[in-house]
């Protein structure tokens, strides 16, 4: 059982996204509100470079 635990806890899936938290909460010195802005901030600019990429690629642009 301590196996299959410290092989999920350790799996790429899991400490990236918490080592990249972690760095968040630093930057903005532990305050929970800021973090959560900063990660919706990001997800909202990952989204958009998506969309962006998607209707360029559906009209054949250049950009």
């Amino acid at each position: 059982m301590k196996a299959i635990i410290e092989r999920q806890l350790y799996h790429p899936a899991v400490v990236l996204p918490m080592v990249s938290l972690i760095q968040i909460m630093v930057q903005v010195d532990f305050n929970l509100s800021q973090a959560g802005f900063v990660v919706a901030t990001h997800g909202a600019r990952a989204a958009l470079q998506r969309s962006r990429e998607m209707i360029c690629r559906f009209q054949h642009c250049d950009a």
